[in-house]
């Protein structure tokens, strides 16, 4: 019952890594860059928001934004152009391989519990299948994160990004879990060790000569 409920847990702590995954994806604020003519504007992974400056807009601030795809070159000022789209690409990427990832394990947690012919939880392969997909979430994860360490020096990281850090963190977690949970549950299926006590040590003990060679008197 403790490996079902330590297994549950990993599966929403992914669950929550998904969500975070997402909610960086959709959201205009990867990064915050200033531009050449002053103006300000945070792109994220699929749509960017111009910001006008307070006092200029009677509502405060307003936001004019558009959707953006695969190879958007929106740089900031002294910023590579081919830098740019290759970091937004890549996380583009490697965002949408952790989402089907996360997913797929969610769905074969799932299939377990309806208990299938072939997915069962008790299949050897159920719970390796799934820490596996969590672990390759992780693990594209922090391939597309790495690819923004070099940025420029009027840009700045932005919340989006750190949510996806967040969600990185938690599909690791998740993943370690349920490795930890196969490994124990493995070494707790091995058969005891089994000591062997000869007989001759359980006979009674019997003085004997020292030399099993007596000279004869004759």
């Amino acid at each position: 019952m403790a490996v079902q409920k330590l297994v549950a847990a990993a599966v929403a702590v992914a669950l929550l890594s998904l969500i975070l995954n997402n909610v960086a994806a959709f959201t205009p604020s990867w990064v915050f860059q200033a531009l050449e003519d002053g103006r300000k504007r945070s792109v994220g992974l699929w749509k960017m928001c111009f910001v006008a400056e307070r006092g200029r807009e009677a509502g405060g601030t307003a936001r004019q934004c558009q959707t953006l795809g695969w190879g958007a070159e929106y740089s900031g000022f002294q910023e590579s152009r081919s830098t740019v789209k290759l970091q937004f690409d890549m996380m583009r990427a490697c965002n949408m391989i952790a989402t089907v990832a996360l997913t797929a394990g969610q769905l074969i947690y799932l299939l377990g519990l309806v208990e299938l012919p072939l997915i069962t939880q008790d299949s050897q392969w159920w719970e390796e299948v799934i820490a596996a997909l969590f672990q390759l979430a992780s693990f594209v994860l922090v391939i597309g994160l790495v690819t923004f360490y070099r940025i420029g020096p009027y840009t700045h990281l932005s919340w989006s990004c750190y949510v996806d850090i967040a969600a990185c963190l938690l599909a690791t977690l998740a993943a370690a879990m349920l490795i930890w949970n196969i490994l124990h549950r493995r070494e707790d299926c091995l058969t005891p060790r089994v000591i062997v006590i000869s007989r001759s040590l359980a006979a009674p003990f019997r003085p004997r000569l020292d030399n099993d060679y007596v000279e004869s008197p004759f």
